[in-house]
This record gives C-alpha cells, structure tokens and sequence, in this order.
C-alpha cells in the first residue's frame, strides 16, 4: 500500500470484518435491522466511514464511525507512514444498558471496544480470502494507543479508540 490508498482500504476491511462477526451485530443492537441475516445493513445504518454527527440522529441507537488520518512519517528518509485508524461508538443515553445479551454487565460502549479490542489490536492482516478485495497486509500490526470515552452532547455518549499502524509513504514499484 502506498500514500492514501490505505483510508478507504483500511475504512472497508474494519467494517466488512465486523459486518461480517455476528458479535457486532448483537452489540450494536440496530432498531433499523431485526435479524442477524441482515447484518450487512449495517453500513446504511449504524457503521460509517465517516465521523457522522449524533446531533443529526433522532433514534435511540448506537452507531460506529471510522476515520483514517495520516498525520505523520515514521523516519527522516518519509519512506514510512504512521496511519491512524479513529474508530468513535456513539450510543444513546437510553440505548447504554446492554439488555439484550445475557451476562454482559459493561455499558454498550465499552463492551463494543472490548469486542474492536479483541477483534483489531495486533493484527497485521485484515479481510479473508486473496479474492477479497479488502484484504489488506500491513506492514506494522494495528496497536491499539488510545480508549477514551465522554459525553458529546446530552443525548449521546461515545468511546473513542485510536489504533496506529505503519505503511509505506510512496509505492516502491514503478508504475
């Protein structure tokens, strides 16, 4: 991978994988979507590739929303990049009790971020089969640097989590 190529790559590689792990499913718990066959509506409704504001949401739900930034090099010679994966869970305050999976005592939020934790932090690879065309190698493995959670305005709480990686900066094959 070179330059910006990762955003999107790395954007749709994290959501197809939760997308596609039914733990997800039930953690976000989607008003919108009744049945876990329809898991990858997901994306219309509760996973973003960008930073969607709670403010415009009306429903009592949660959502996850995904950003890249690429904010800095790795060495003096820029052939390296230090991309940063923004991942926000934004949740109702009615919608924080975990009530609809037996034996989880952690609000909402945090039980996603276990789960994003356990799902995300130290892999180097992400997607499955070499036809999937979201099936990214990375250089470094995804470390998880930051968890924080707050309040964004009265009706919505969130978690944010910051994942670093390393990537090339230019492609090192002639085109």
């Amino acid at each position: 991978m070179a330059n910006s190529e990762i955003i999107n790559d790395l954007k749709q590689a994290i959501a197809k994988e939760m997308i596609n792990d039914e733990a997800f499913y039930y953690a976000i718990n989607s008003p919108k979507i009744s049945s876990v066959e329809d898991r990858d509506q997901l994306t219309d409704y509760n996973i973003f590739s960008y930073n969607k504001n709670p403010d415009t949401i009306t429903d009592v739900t949660t959502f996850i929303t995904l950003q890249v930034h690429i904010p800095k090099t790795y060495d003096k010679n820029n052939t390296w990049v230090v991309p940063r994966l923004e991942i926000w869970i934004y949740s109702h305050t009615d919608h924080m009790d975990v009530d609809n999976i037996p034996k989880i005592s952690a609000n909402r939020n945090d039980y996603i971020s276990m789960l994003i934790d356990k799902k995300f932090n130290g892999r180097d690879t992400l997607g499955g089969s070499k036809n999937d065309k979201y099936n990214l190698h990375l250089f470094g493995k995804l470390d998880l640097v930051h968890n924080v959670e707050g309040t964004y305005s009265p009706k919505f709480l969130y978690r944010q989590m910051i994942f670093e990686m390393k990537d090339l900066n230019k492609s090192m094959c002639e085109e």
